[in-house]
């Protein structure tokens, strides 16, 4: 009988995935997807896309459907982040005043950026947060960035941290020090810092990864907005 049930719902998720091909990616436009893009990219909504364009929201069943608009719009000129993968709805993030949105929107509503403006050092400089995350990067140490990142969860009273000194690669720099286990990649992106890193960097529940803003244009809390 044990079988007979794991057979069943395996071939019930089959099923599912077959006639809902959209639900299999509906769960992959978050922090962790775009963290993690081949091809994480900035975009700006384009002039002739009307005063509003809605994102589609994330969840079984969409984009694509009238039912999927959010609530949440883009205005043209507004800059996104966004996973380039070429299909007709690519993953998008939008920092707001106070929050980020994540959600599908239309590529062809995008004049996405092929090849990313080089940032200037100042433009790395400061504090970044989300979450409980925090990065703070100076340029105290040289010619070069230093970095220093710390990734908590106070709910399990857990903290992991990353620090090294480099200059960044265009809009990239990827640090391997930790004995090439530990692996951190950021991306800056439409004045926005994009991270991933691999698991030794983290301890238990802890990431690195996600979309950081910028809280303040130096390491100085007492500057933090």
């Amino acid at each position: 009988m044990r079988r007979s049930s794991l057979l069943t719902r395996a071939a019930l998720v089959i099923l599912i995935a077959a006639l809902f091909p959209f639900a299999a990616s509906a769960a992959e436009c978050d922090d962790y997807s775009l963290s993690w893009s081949k091809a994480p990219k900035a975009g700006t909504v384009k002039a002739d896309q009307g005063p509003r364009l809605h994102f589609q929201r994330v969840e079984a069943g969409c984009p694509g459907s009238d039912t999927c608009k959010a609530k949440a719009y883009l205005v043209p000129g507004d800059k996104v982040i966004l996973d380039d993968t070429g299909e007709t709805w690519i993953c998008a993030y939008f920092q707001g005043p106070k929050r980020g949105t994540f959600g599908w929107l239309p590529r062809t509503a995008l004049a996405i950026e092929d090849k990313p403006p080089v940032p200037r050092k100042q433009d790395w400089v400061g504090r970044w947060r989300v979450g409980e995350n925090l990065i703070l990067i100076d340029d105290t140490q040289g010619p070069k960035l230093h970095f220093e990142g710390w990734a908590r969860r106070m709910a399990t009273f857990s903290l992991s941290m990353f620090e090294f000194t480099k200059s960044p690669s265009s809009n990239k720099v990827i640090d391997k020090s930790g004995g090439g286990t530990c692996v951190v990649k950021i991306y800056w992106l439409a004045e926005l810092l994009l991270v991933n890193n691999t698991m030794d960097c983290a301890g238990l529940g802890n990431s690195f990864i996600g979309v950081y803003r910028r809280t303040a244009l130096t390491t100085d809390p007492k500057a933090e907005h």
